[in-house]
């Protein structure tokens, strides 16, 4: 069975362009600690599920039409068949407020369906770190969760597993942080196998990041000493 977040779906990206002539509003109200954090988070990240938004940050409805309004969020929407997800990318005075420098209007029609599904993924790895700061990351990692006071850096494959096998390859020496790699099946790991010696490497699927009832201790996998994945619990 595929994963709801599998490319197999015929998925359309629906984004809202920002006239580059906006006008920015004069007061900007950004004591709000709830909606901070969700800022900070979306500026590492790029977007967000709607239903991910009020999960994880504790956000209604309301106070999202509120900040749609603000221009501190802009909402998209995410399309399969009759599946509509709401997605969520950071808005101009959301970017002031988090302080994202670099920022630039429109950044997210940049991203594929690839790009935003993995971004999703991203956030149900996170409802199991929710009170941790996330942290960007470079290339090929989504972001980085704040954890125990050292980054957990997480790669997302859709298939492809090859910038992170490259990664893993040339940076084997100089990168020695945790990693957290998240694939539709643990089939599309086994390419991963040759790079995965004396790394701080721990896998997961989509089913097990879906599966509500799994607990974090239950939901990882390494590579043992004969070349199998094992469940670590």
């Amino acid at each position: 069975m595929n994963s709801p977040f599998s490319l197999s779906h015929d998925w359309k990206l629906h984004w809202k362009r920002i006239p580059s002539n906006i006008n920015p509003l004069g007061y900007i109200n950004g004591e709000s600690p709830k909606e901070r954090k969700v800022l900070h988070a979306l500026a590492a990240v790029g977007i967000i599920g709607g239903k991910q938004l009020s999960r994880l940050f504790s956000l209604d409805k309301k106070r999202l039409r509120k900040m749609v309004r603000e221009q501190k969020i802009i909402r998209h929407e995410l399309k399969t068949g009759n599946r509509i997800i709401t997605i969520y990318s950071l808005g101009t005075v959301g970017a002031k407020i988090a302080d994202a420098h670099g920022y630039e209007v429109n950044y997210w029609v940049e991203y594929s369906v690839e790009d935003v599904l993995k971004r999703l993924l991203f956030f149900e790895l996170y409802r199991h770190f929710e009170s941790s700061l996330i942290q960007p990351a470079p290339e090929p990692f989504i972001a980085a969760i704040s954890y125990q006071e050292r980054p957990l850096f997480v790669y997302v494959g859709r298939g492809d597993m090859s910038d992170l096998m490259m990664f893993l390859k040339w940076q084997h020496k100089s990168f020695s942080e945790r990693i957290i790699v998240i694939s539709e099946t643990i089939k599309y790991l086994d390419s991963l196998k040759p790079y995965l010696n004396n790394k701080k490497v721990r896998m997961t699927t989509d089913e097990e990041l879906l599966c509500e009832k799994r607990s974090i201790e239950d939901m990882f996998y390494y590579l043992n000493d004969t070349g199998d994945f094992v469940k670590e619990a």
